[in-house]
């Protein structure tokens, strides 16, 4: 829907664990922080970025520098 949501947290942990399988889009979304890997970490910046917390495009801007 284009909204960071907690749900959208919750997608990313489970597809770190193995409890869902993630590709295309849905694992770039996943990704939070562009390294080629869904992580825990990932849905821990998501889950923030959902309550305003962390701005997800600047935290990419960031690590690709």
């Amino acid at each position: 829907n284009g909204k960071v949501e907690a749900a959208d947290a919750r997608l990313a942990l489970r597809g770190s664990v193995g409890l869902l399988k993630l590709g295309g889009k849905t694992f770039n979304g996943a990704d939070a922080d562009s390294n080629g890997k869904v992580e825990a970490a990932d849905a821990r910046l998501i889950l923030r970025a959902s309550v305003g917390l962390e701005d997800l495009l600047a935290h990419i801007r960031n690590s690709k520098e």
